[in-house]
């Protein structure tokens, strides 16, 4: 008799107890599982960001540029995108490119010093997002606004009306990213566009700030003058002449131009 009352009394504690000790074991298990899927989905997120924020950093949907920097030494750029083709010249760690368009996993881009274009493979190896060289004067140029602004120590020191490229043109836009005074000079004149300009520093390639378009004599064109502070260029920035000639004489060359919207 005793023994059926405690089989009684176990079998009662077990129906009592079993049900919240199994609910809880599945609430556990689908937590598990849902902390799971949660850190797949941020892992795929965090690799993806890694990537995106690597390359092309310097672009923007309403662009149809990209800015790219070389991530080693001798790089091959092809005449054509197959990566088997001939190699027409190779570039260094830290040259600029500004790429046009992509195909098969290879960019077409236009390099820094001469202009010359060609494929390049777009990977972490040839290509990274970002560069960065402290300066002692730094331009930075807001195609939004359409301001220069000239700092020294990071400071400004001048804020000035500028005129970029027209937006939505390919030819015309002018590129996203940050660059580097190569020269200047004092003026020149474009036979294809027949206009020149006083005083210019070059930044990229054929992409200059120089002052409002002139003539051949020199003359200031009065209509192109008349848009300063609105995007009207071939893709350089425009300035006025007093501010294109003070950039000129006092802004050293290898100083930063970080242009962005």
């Amino acid at each position: 008799m005793k023994k059926i009352v405690v089989y009684s009394l176990i079998l009662t504690s077990i129906l009592i107890f079993a049900p919240a000790f199994i609910v809880q074991f599945d609430d556990e298990a689908k937590q598990t599982v849902n902390v799971d899927k949660a850190n797949i989905k941020n892992d795929n997120r965090s690799n993806k960001q890694d990537y995106n924020d690597d390359i092309a950093v310097f672009s923007s949907n309403t662009c149809f540029k990209k800015t790219y920097y070389i991530g080693s030494d001798k790089v091959n750029v092809y005449q054509d995108d197959s990566g088997r083709d001939k190699v027409i010249f190779t570039l260094s760690k830290d040259d600029v490119v500004v790429a046009y368009k992509e195909n098969k996993g290879y960019v077409y881009c236009e390099e820094n010093k001469l202009g010359r274009k060609g494929w390049i493979r777009k990977d972490k190896n040839n290509l990274k997002g970002t560069i960065s060289r402290n300066t002692k004067y730094n331009l930075d140029v807001n195609l939004t606004k359409q301001s220069l602004k000239i700092l020294s120590d990071n400071k400004i020191i001048k804020n000035i009306s500028c005129s970029t490229g027209i937006i939505g043109d390919q030819d015309t836009e002018t590129p996203l990213g940050i660059f580097y005074v190569q020269s200047k000079g004092e003026y020149f004149f474009s036979n294809k566009y027949k206009e020149g300009a006083r005083y210019y520093i070059k930044f990229f390639s054929n992409y200059l700030i120089h002052s409002i378009p002139v003539d051949q004599k020199g003359n200031i064109i009065e209509d192109e003058k008349k848009k300063l502070g609105f995007p009207a260029s071939h893709g350089c920035i425009r300035i006025s002449i007093q501010d294109a000639e003070w950039i000129y004489k006092n802004i050293p060359e290898g100083s930063s131009i970080n242009i962005h919207y």
